[in-house]
């Protein structure tokens, strides 16, 4: 293949139209119904950690985003990074590879300390990601072999648990036991 020109920058408003019109080529217009975008659904993605590879005259091709989803009990922050897609013509070029770095670098240099995603356990395991069951960790309803996680720092996922959506956390009423908040 001809080597492409591009650099990976973070992701702009202006971006969506065509990070959208990617997605459904790269997974197809059924991709909302993966178990993973219900952790997405109503939730923002991290803007700091969106990022987009591009051609000098702006045309997308490719693009990762980080989600904030919540592990166990009480609740402790993660990351749901994905999801991740080059253009199909364009892939086994390392965009992907590049954006994957990229994103990892900024979510540890920003505090991050836990990454999960559904994936490829061969082509993940290059980052550093390994089974999340290792980990105590569950994505309920997803194939637990495609579950794997990253601790970008040592612990950080602590007794494991399962995987929350931050909106339907919010949602859940808090406990009410009689007594004042």
């Amino acid at each position: 293949m001809v080597p492409v020109a591009y650099a990976v920058r973070p992701e702009e408003p202006g971006d969506a139209p065509a990070i959208e019109a990617l997605l459904d080529r790269a997974f197809g217009p059924d991709r909302w119904q993966k178990r993973s975008y219900a952790y997405r659904e109503g939730v923002a993605p991290v803007a700091a950690l969106s990022h987009v590879a591009d051609r000098p005259d702006g045309t997308v091709l490719g693009t990762l985003r980080f989600w904030p989803v919540l592990v166990g009990e009480p609740g402790r922050p993660a990351l749901l990074l994905g999801p991740i897609a080059v253009e199909p013509e364009l892939s086994r070029l390392g965009i992907g590879k590049a954006l994957m770095r990229r994103g990892l670098f900024e979510a540890g240099r920003q505090g991050h300390d836990l990454v999960i995603l559904v994936g490829d356990p061969a082509y993940y395991a290059v980052f550093g990601f390994e089974p999340a069951a290792r980990f105590g960790l569950v994505m309920p309803h997803e194939k637990p072999q495609r579950v794997l996680a990253l601790e970008l720092t040592e612990g950080a996922a602590g007794d494991g648990g399962d995987l929350r959506s931050v909106r339907a956390a919010q949602a859940t009423p808090p406990n009410m036991t009689g007594g004042e908040n």
